[in-house]
């Protein structure tokens, strides 16, 4: 009798155990085509610079099936024909039926040859998105073309020439703004570029990009200090403060876009937090 119940009790444990064993395991077991686990799709995505809810240009990435060859032209179509492609609370400043026909580079200009629709955009935030859409180490400036003729007006906005130099995203801490310096400082937060052009007086420039920074990222306590030397700068921040990724990219970004500097290091008492350079170092074969 005994020998009965402890078999009933192992049959019982045993069909509670099967019950348990989720249904993908008894397909990897039994199936002759197994189930297989889903792999992470890594997408690849364009950094297009777009206006916000607050109608500043910023930057977001673009996420997109692929990366055609021709990566200017992908670009100048999510801002305008594609752009339902921008996510919710951005818009491009484009006209969207404006048509870029071609364009060329040539000693860091770019020319972009594009249809009359252009004068009707959004005047000085379509000269700024264009300037951080396409200047980069390459292209220093962007020069817009309408039947050959070259646009110096945008919707009642006047401009002589397009590149990051401009400015963008105002800001004034200052009222006297012909005696005023200016910087534009890169935000970088997560998937989002914010950069900002402030206008200040009677202050070192150098002084003024780091405490700026920090206090933005609310780092306004932290002590530092900081030396020039053979167009190196070296940053020592005097505690054991450890910078986030935002942080650094936004001093990395900022120091490489305002200051002709060779490298940049950043140190707290103990680590090196930053250590970039800006120039490729040639080789003598």
């Amino acid at each position: 009798m005994k020998k009965k119940i402890i078999l009933f009790v192992a049959i019982g444990v045993l069909l509670v155990t099967l019950i348990c064993i989720p249904k993908s395991t008894y397909q990897k077991l039994f199936s002759k085509n197994p189930v297989e686990e889903p792999i992470e799709e890594t997408r690849d995505f364009l950094r297009v610079y777009v206006v916000d809810d607050n109608n500043k240009i910023v930057g977001v990435n673009i996420y997109v099936d692929a990366l055609e060859e021709d990566e200017i032209m992908q670009k100048w179509n999510i801002l305008t024909s594609n752009m339902n492609l921008l996510p919710d609370g951005y818009s491009s400043p484009i006209t969207p039926s404006t048509i870029l026909n071609n364009y060329t580079i040539e000693d860091e200009k770019m020319i972009l040859n594009v249809s009359e629709e252009i004068k009707r955009s959004s005047g000085r935030l379509t000269i700024e998105s264009l300037a951080w859409n396409f200047c980069n180490d390459e292209i220093k400036e962007v020069i817009l073309k309408v039947d050959d003729e070259v646009v110096t007006s945008i919707n009642d906005c006047n401009f002589t020439k397009i590149t990051k130099s401009i400015g963008v995203n105002y800001q004034y801490e200052t009222s006297y703004l012909f005696e005023a310096d200016n910087i534009t400082i890169v935000y970088y937060q997560d998937d989002i570029i914010m950069p900002v052009t402030y206008f200040y007086k009677d202050n070192n420039q150098y002084d003024y990009m780091i405490s700026k920074i920090f206090s933005e990222n609310n780092l306004e306590t932290v002590e530092y200090t900081y030396e020039i030397k053979d167009d190196m700068m070296n940053i020592v921040i005097s505690d054991e403060i450890i910078l986030n990724d935002n942080v650094k990219q936004t001093i990395i970004e900022t120091t490489k876009l305002n200051l002709e500097l060779d490298s940049i290091t950043v140190v707290n008492n103990s680590s090196t937090l930053i250590e970039q350079t800006f120039f490729e170092i040639s080789s003598n074969e």
